[in-house]
């Protein structure tokens, strides 16, 4: 079962078991699994449906990490995403924030609706951070438009940070965007672990 930390990147990504696995709008694949090892270039994840799945990583893989942030951490120029809700007052409240590293600027930027009529998920660039003793609100930008973000205290900020494979231990859970060769064969772009 997914938890309330995967909610932002299960809809950021629009990650999927490796069972239901298929292409996206850009023709990548999403997986969500738990990774299981690594043997050279062969990465094996196991998927919600408990078959494994392997998948090619190379030297363009990018390997990533989601590690606890701040509030205080976010300054302007940063990439971020967040999940929120509209509130009783008509502002957007979040529920989780993530801190994209620079090598993930722009990914996925826009704001749209999720399945959830009332929640919206945002990828912008933040032009300005209020902070206060009851959270703060984040002023963002995406696409020439703006938006305003309000944090509460205790809203959970994480950062996404660059990392290694090697840094990959077993049970942990993945999430992978791969490319499909014309043999099926999947060979991963990036892996975020959690």
């Amino acid at each position: 079962m997914i938890g309330r930390r995967f909610f932002l990147l299960t809809s950021l990504f629009l990650m999927i078991t490796p069972a239901l696995a298929q292409q996206g709008d850009d023709n990548n694949i999403r997986i969500m699994g738990v990774f299981e090892k690594l043997d050279g270039q062969h990465m094996t994840i196991k998927g919600a449906d408990g078959n494994d799945m392997e998948i090619l990583v190379s030297e363009k893989t990018m390997f990533t990490r989601n590690q606890p942030s701040s509030l205080s951490a976010i300054k302007p120029g940063d990439f971020v995403a967040s999940a929120a809700t509209t509130g009783d007052d008509g502002k957007m409240h979040s529920t989780e924030v993530r801190i994209f590293p620079p090598a993930m600027a722009g990914l996925g930027e826009g704001q749209r609706p999720t399945k959830d009529n009332n929640k919206t998920m945002t990828n912008a660039s933040v032009s300005e951070v209020t902070a206060a003793a009851s959270g703060g609100v984040l002023k963002v930008k995406f696409h020439g438009t703006e938006s305003e973000l309000v944090v509460g205290p205790e809203v959970p900020v994480t950062e996404i940070v660059i990392a290694q494979a090697s840094e990959l231990k077993p049970e942990t859970k993945v999430f992978v965007t791969a490319t499909q060769a014309g043999d099926d064969t999947l060979t991963a772009t990036r892996v975020l672990a959690q």
